[in-house]
C-alpha cells in the first residue's frame, strides 16, 4: 500500500490537467469544432484519395484533384502506408485532438509533465512547468489555425526526448521503447518540426558528451549512444515507406530545389531547397523578440479584435463617412500588428514569470545541461530572426542538412518554448534542493542576490516600456500603406495610439506578474515551505498569466457546430451543374484564390489547389503561364470549365470549347536543349498539333530518335490519315486506360502531369517509356495499329519502404515483448526472494 501513495500526487495532477483542458476547450467538450481555412483546405485536399478508397477499397498515392495531379504523400488521403495501416487504431488514439480539441491541451500537459519529470524535477513543480510549456502562445495559435500536423509532431516528439534522457540515465530499456515508438509516430508527421527538435536533441547529446568527459563514464556513454541510435533507426525504419516516397518526391517539389528556369534577376537566390527570400519571408523581428516577455509588444495579430477598446476608432470612422457596421467589423479584425512579417496570427509569448525564472536558472543552475539549454535557446532565437540575421541564416541554409527545405523560419522558436521553461523549472528545483546542499554562486553572490538580479532585469525592462514605450517605438509598419489610404489620416493615427496603448498595457501587466513571481520565490528562499505549495502557487501564477493571453488568439468564438463547419463543403449549384458532365476534365476557379485554395478540389479536379510542397515544375507553370491567363497552357491541362462570377455575382461555370481533352495526337515535335526554351515555346506553338520537349532530360533522350510518322510520304487524301484517335476508356487516381487506333507511329500527349517516379505505362501489356513534353505533361510513343494503353501509379519506393518498415516493426514488437516480459519476470523474482 505504501508504494501506491507516491502515485497519489500524480493522480491529482492528472485530474487537474483534465479539468484545465475541459475548461479551456469547453466548446469542444460540448461537441463544437474550430472553423479555420487550413482545416477546410486540408479536408478538401484529401477527399479525392478517400473517394477512391470508398469506391474501390484500395488506396492510391496520387490525387487528380489538385494542380492537375500530384502525389498525395504530403496532403494525405492515401490511407497510410503498411505499418501505418497496421497501427491505425494506435495512431487514432494519439490523434484524438482531431476529433476533440480537449485532448490537444491534455496531451500537451501530459508530455511536458513527463519531460520535466525525466529531468528529475519535483512533480508539483513539473505541473507548473507543464502549464508553462503547454500555454506558450504559439502552441495554441497553431491549434486555432488547425495546423494539426505541427501539434502532433510537437506532442509526439517529447516522448522521444524523454526516451533520450532516460537512455542516458541508464534506463536503457524504457528509453529504447519510447524512442522507437514515438520516432515512428513523429518523424514524418511534420518534417520541419522534426528537424528543429532533432537539432535540440543534438545539443542535448553534446551535453551528454560533456558529462561523460567530466565523469569518465565512457562505457555507459557508448552503450547509451548505441541504444539511442539503434532505437531511432528502428522507429524511423517503421516509417520507411513514407520516408522513401517523400525523399524522391522532395526532389521534384518547391522544397527540393530551385526552378530549372534561369532568371536574370535570380543569381544569388539559388539553393538546393527553397528560395532564400521565400523561406525567410516570415522571420521574427529582432525587436519582436520582446513578445517573449510582453505579449502585445508588436500589436498582437494582423487581424486583432479590439472589442470595446475599438469604439473610439469606430466613432472616428463613422465621422469619416463609413457605415457603423463596416467600422465595427474593421475593428474586430484590426491591423494592430506593426512588425516586419506580411501577416501573423499572434506573438510567441513565453510568459513573464517564465522569463524571470529563466534568467534565474541561468544564474543558479550548474552543469552541462544549463549551457545546452542556453545554446539551444539562443540558436532558436537567432535562426528565427532569419533575414534580420543573414550570416547565420545563410550558413544554415547552405550547409545544414534539410534546413533549406522549409519556410517560415520563425517556427524554430518552438525549441525556445521548451528550453526556456525547462531551464526555468530546473532553477526552481535547484532552490528546493539547497536545504541539503547550499547553492554556491559566482562572485560570492547569495541566492537572494540572484533572485533580485533576475527579477530586476525582467521587471526593469517591463517598466521601461510601460513608462516610455510610446517614445521608444514608432509603431508604424511598411504594410500600413495597404490600408492607410482607405481609412484616412485621423483613423490611422488612432491605430498608432492603439498600438502604443497595447504595448504599455501589456508591459504593466508583465511587470506585475514578474513582481509576483519574484516575491513568491524570494519568500520561499527566506522562509522555505513545502515544495507542493510552491508548485501550486507557481501553477496558479503561470496559468493566470498565460491563459488570458492564449484566449486572445484561441478562444471560444472560433468554435462552431459541426453542421456549420460542414456547410463549407455543401455542394454549390455551379458544382452540381459541372458534375452533371460525367466526362474526365479539370476546372479553373477564378472566384477563389486559385493556387492557394483547395476547396474547389473537394468535388472537382482543379488546375489549382493548396500545397506548400507542390511540384516545382507546376509552380513554374503557374508563374510563367497560368497566372498570366495563357490560354493554350490552360487548354492543354484539359480545363473544360472556367468558374467565374455570373450576372448575379454568384460563381458560374463557363464551358471552354478549346480544352484539348484527356489526350491528343500531335503532328510534330520540337526538340530544345534547356528548360527556358521549353517553357518559352509554350507561348508560340500550336499545342494541339505540336509538342515541345527538352531532350537534355534523361527520360527524353530517345524521344528525338524515334521516327514518329512519315509525313513526307503520307497521302493526305487517304481517309486513314485523319482517322487516328486516342480515347480515354477509364480513369481513376491510380490508373488511366486508353484505346488508340493509328495508321502509323504517332506521339500522344496526355493532359497528365509528368512525374518521374511511380507511373508505369504499358502498351498491350508491354512496358513503354513515358516522356515529358510541354514542360509538364506526359507523352507516349504509339506504334501503328490498335492498342490498349494503361498507366498505373505504383511507386517502387512505397513497395521497398513497406518491406523495410515491416521488418523494423517486427523487430519493435519482439523487443517490446522481451523488454516488458523481462521487467515482469524480474519484478516477480524480487517479490519471491523477499
Amino acid at each position: 500500500m505504501q508504494n501506491w501513495k507516491k502515485y497519489i500526487p500524480h493522480g491529482i495532477i492528472f485530474m487537474v490537467f483534465i479539468l484545465a483542458s475541459m475548461i479551456y476547450f469547453w466548446p469542444a467538450v460540448q461537441g463544437q469544432v474550430i472553423y479555420a481555412v487550413d482545416n477546410i483546405n486540408g479536408t478538401s485536399a484529401v477527399q479525392d484519395g478517400w473517394n477512391y478508397h470508398y469506391a474501390t477499397g484500395d488506396y492510391t498515392y496520387w490525387t487528380q484533384s489538385m494542380f492537375a495531379g500530384m502525389p498525395n504523400y504530403q496532403v494525405g488521403g492515401h490511407g497510410g502506408f503498411l505499418v501505418d495501416h497496421i497501427l491505425q487504431p494506435v495512431r487514432q488514439f494519439f490523434s484524438w485532438g482531431n476529433r476533440n480539441h480537449f485532448f490537444v491541451f491534455l496531451f500537451y500537459l501530459c508530455v511536458f509533465f513527463l519531460l520535466l519529470r525525466a529531468f528529475k524535477i519535483n512533480e508539483w513543480l513539473s505541473m507548473a512547468g507543464a502549464f508553462a510549456m503547454a500555454l506558450s502562445s504559439y502552441f495554441f495559435i497553431i491549434v486555432a489555425a488547425q495546423h494539426m500536423s505541427k501539434v502532433y509532431t510537437i506532442t509526439w516528439l517529447m516522448p522521444v526526448i524523454i526516451g533520450f534522457i532516460l537512455t542516458f540515465r541508464k534506463q536503457y530499456a524504457w528509453g529504447a521503447l519510447l524512442i522507437m515508438f514515438f520516432s515512428y509516430l513523429s518523424f514524418f508527421q511534420h518534417p520541419q518540426m522534426t528537424l528543429y527538435f532533432g537539432m535540440l536533441i543534438g545539443v542535448f547529446y553534446l551535453a551528454e558528451v560533456a558529462i561523460a568527459v567530466q565523469n569518465k563514464e565512457w562505457k555507459h556513454f557508448a552503450i547509451a549512444s548505441l541504444v539511442a541510435l539503434f532505437s531511432a533507426g528502428i522507429g524511423i525504419g517503421m516509417g520507411s515507406a513514407n520516408m522513401l516516397a517523400n525523399q524522391e518526391y522532395a526532389k521534384e517539389t518547391m522544397r527540393g530545389g530551385h526552378s530549372d528556369l534561369a532568371k536574370a534577376n535570380d543569381t544569388t537566390n539559388k539553393t538546393k531547397g527553397l528560395d532564400l527570400d521565400y523561406a525567410t519571408a516570415w522571420s521574427y523581428g529582432i525587436n519582436e523578440t520582446m513578445t517573449f516577455l510582453i505579449p502585445n509588444f508588436m500589436g498582437g495579430a494582423s487581424g486583432y479584435d479590439l472589442g470595446t477598446k475599438g469604439e473610439p476608432i469606430v466613432q472616428e470612422m463613422v465621422k469619416e463617412g463609413f457605415p457603423r457596421a463596416s467600422a465595427v467589423n474593421f475593428t474586430k479584425n484590426a491591423p494592430t500588428y506593426w512588425g516586419d512579417k506580411p501577416f501573423t496570427s499572434g506573438p510567441v509569448y513565453m510568459g513573464a514569470v517564465i522569463c524571470f525564472l529563466f534568467l534565474l536558472g541561468l544564474i543558479i543552475v550548474p552543469g552541462a545541461y544549463k549551457w545546452a539549454l542556453l545554446i539551444a535557446t539562443l540558436f532558436s532565437v537567432f535562426l528565427a530572426w532569419g533575414r534580420h540575421f543573414m550570416p547565420l541564416t545563410e550558413l544554415f541554409f547552405n550547409y545544414f542538412p534539410m534546413y533549406n527545405k522549409f519556410r517560415a523560419v520563425e517556427s524554430i522558436l518552438v525549441v525556445a518554448e521548451v528550453t526556456m521553461p525547462l531551464l526555468a523549472l530546473l532553477g526552481v528545483q535547484r532552490l528546493t534542493e539547497q536545504r541539503n546542499k547550499p547553492i554556491v554562486l559566482p562572485f560570492g553572490w547569495k541566492v537572494e542576490h540572484a533572485i533580485l538580479a533576475a527579477g530586476g532585469i525582467t521587471a526593469g525592462i517591463c517598466l521601461i516600456f510601460a513608462l516610455f514605450g510610446g517614445s521608444i517605438c514608432d509603431f508604424t509598419s511598411s504594410y500600413d500603406a495597404q490600408w492607410k489610404g482607405q481609412v484616412g489620416g485621423k483613423v490611422y493615427q488612432l491605430f498608432i495610439d492603439q498600438r502604443s496603448a497595447m504595448l504599455k498595457a501589456d508591459a504593466w501587466r508583465s511587470f506585475l506578474f514578474v513582481a509576483a513571481g519574484c516575491a513568491l520565490v524570494w519568500f520561499y528562499q527566506r522562509k522555505p515551505f513545502k515544495t507542493m505549495y510552491l508548485g501550486l502557487a507557481l501553477t496558479a501564477l503561470i496559468v493566470a498569466d498565460m491563459w488570458q493571453v492564449d484566449k486572445r488568439f484561441c478562444n471560444d468564438g472560433m468554435f462552431v457546430s459541426p453542421t456549420k463547419r460542414d456547410k463549407a463543403f455543401a455542394m454549390q449549384p455551379y458544382e452540381k451543374q459541372i458534375l452533371d458532365d460525367k466526362d474526365y476534365f479539370r476546372v479553373f476557379n477564378l472566384t477563389a484564390n486559385t493556387f492557394n485554395d483547395a476547396r474547389t478540389s473537394y468535388y472537382l479536379n482543379s488546375i489549382g489547389g493548396y500545397s506548400a510542397a507542390k511540384l516545382r515544375r507546376y509552380q513554374d507553370l503557374i508563374d510563367e503561364h497560368l497566372s498570366k491567363m495563357h490560354w493554350p497552357v490552360i487548354n492543354m491541362l484539359n480545363t473544360r470549365y472556367i468558374i467565374s462570377k455570373g450576372k448575379d455575382g454568384q460563381p458560374f461555370p463557363y464551358y471552354n470549347p478549346d480544352a484539348l481533352g484527356a489526350a491528343w495526337l500531335v503532328d510534330s515535335l520540337v526538340c530544345v536543349n534547356n528548360a527556358n526554351a521549353e517553357s518559352d515555346a509554350l507561348n508560340t506553338l500550336d499545342l494541339r498539333h505540336i509538342a515541345v520537349a527538352d531532350t537534355t532530360l534523361p527520360a527524353n533522350r530517345d524521344l528525338a530518335k524515334i521516327r514518329l510518322y512519315r509525313s513526307d510520304k503520307s497521302d493526305k487524301s487517304d481517309p486513314s490519315a485523319v482517322s487516328d484517335a486516342i480515347t480515354l476508356l477509364s480513369h481513376s487516381s491510380k490508373q488511366l486506360v486508353y484505346h488508340t487506333s493509328v495508321w502509323q507511329d504517332r506521339l500522344a500527349v496526355l493532359s497528365e502531369i509528368y512525374y518521374p517516379y511511380g507511373w508505369k505505362a504499358t502498351i498491350d501489356g508491354e512496358d513503354a517509356p513515358i516522356y515529358r513534353v510541354n514542360y509538364t505533361l506526359r507523352a507516349l510513343h504509339i506504334p501503328a495499329g490498335e492498342h490498349e494503353i494503361m498507366l498505373t501509379f505504383a511507386p517502387d519506393s512505397v513497395r521497398t519502404g513497406n518491406r523495410i518498415a515491416l521488418t523494423c516493426f517486427i523487430i519493435f514488437i519482439l523487443l517490446t515483448i522481451v523488454i516488458i516480459g523481462g521487467k515482469i519476470y524480474l519484478r516477480r523474482k524480487r517479490i519471491t526472494n523477499k
